[in-house]
């Protein structure tokens, strides 16, 4: 059993869109290339980063690096010890299920997450000595070996170039979707807020009525009795 447990989260926000200033017009035979990469340079602002970090992991204890990911999101990650010490490595999902575990000195890993949610990544040293880990991971279109796909499909820079465009707006399209299902789940959430705290106002102040009808209905039969008695 790990002697003890670190956790570190490597969530990053998805960074905003840079306004680029369009260029100076181009000779018509290489416009296509100069649109391309000017929409490229736009859109890669809003694709995921990669994750390169080193951290020390002491004798017989274990960090875990978590991270959000989407629903379907490819995620590539290399690790090793710079040490050569044997490594438990472990990926478990946002329900706590493993994906992946290898006892080893360095590795690689390829999955796809099933779910929406936090992803973990466990490191435990199983030796007697401390040593540091170096773990690159990366996650939706960073993951895509592009240069790989070039060589199997033989294709040209520019079409190239236009595949990994056609994958990014894709993936926009994709957040725009999820962006979008997401403001609706919080409209209708909203909503059944306002129903709720509406109708609870309802019985509220019926129920402030009924106890002040209450109090006049037994303060009249009070000051009743009382006459009754006095006559």
């Amino acid at each position: 059993m790990p002697a003890s447990t670190d956790y570190v989260s490597l969530t990053l926000r998805t960074p905003p869109i840079v306004p680029v200033t369009p260029a100076m017009p181009v000779p018509s035979h290489n416009s296509l290339i100069h649109g391309v990469w000017v929409a490229i340079a736009i859109l890669l602002t809003v694709s995921p980063s990669t994750h390169a970090v080193h951290f020390e992991l002491q004798a017989r204890s274990q960090k875990c690096l978590g991270e959000e990911v989407e629903k379907n999101d490819l995620i590539v990650a290399k690790f090793k010890s710079m040490d050569g010490r044997k490594l438990t490595t472990t990926v478990l999902d946002s329900r706590g299920q493993s994906l992946y575990s290898k006892t080893t000195k360095d590795g690689k890993y390829t999955i796809t997450s099933k779910e929406n949610g936090e992803h973990r990544t466990c490191f435990f040293n199983t030796e007697a000595l401390p040593t540091t880990v170096e773990f690159t991971s990366k996650r939706g279109l960073g993951a895509k070996d592009y240069t790989g796909i070039a060589q199997k499909e033989n294709l040209k820079p520019i079409e190239l170039e236009l595949l990994r465009l056609e994958d990014i707006i894709n993936y926009i399209q994709a957040e725009f979707k999820r962006l979008e299902a997401n403001e609706v789940e919080q409209a209708a959430i909203n909503a059944s807020t306002n129903s709720r705290v509406f109708w609870l106002s309802i019985l509220s102040m019926l129920c402030i009525i009924g106890v002040n009808a209450a109090q006049i209905y037994f303060l009249v039969q009070y000051f009743r009795d009382k006459r009754f008695k006095d006559m």
